[in-house]
């Protein structure tokens, strides 16, 4: 009985060291892992500024055919502050 439960032992210890692979392993799938997220993270940061550029060309536009700014403000969702500032060089 001792022995089989050595043996279960033994058998469960292996595979917990296949699973869970040696240090270099475990590193690589670290940086893996690291690489997902920092990617999907430049990836939406990307889209935001993106919208972010699309929203100021839609207001230059506007702005160039004299809309009133709280009409920029509601189509762009843009500050006032910030079509204030692209009224000036407009």
């Amino acid at each position: 009985m001792a022995e089989n439960k050595n043996e279960t032992i033994k058998k469960a210890q292996s595979v917990l060291g296949t699973l869970t692979g040696d240090e270099e392993v475990q590193r690589l799938a670290y940086l893996q892992d690291k690489w997902q997220r920092d990617y999907d993270n430049d990836i939406i940061i990307a889209k935001e500024e993106g919208a972010k550029q699309s929203s100021i060309n839609t207001a230059k536009k506007l702005l160039s055919m004299n809309m009133p700014i709280e009409q920029i403000i509601e189509v762009t969702e843009l500050t006032k502050e910030d079509i204030e500032i692209l009224s000036k060089n407009v």
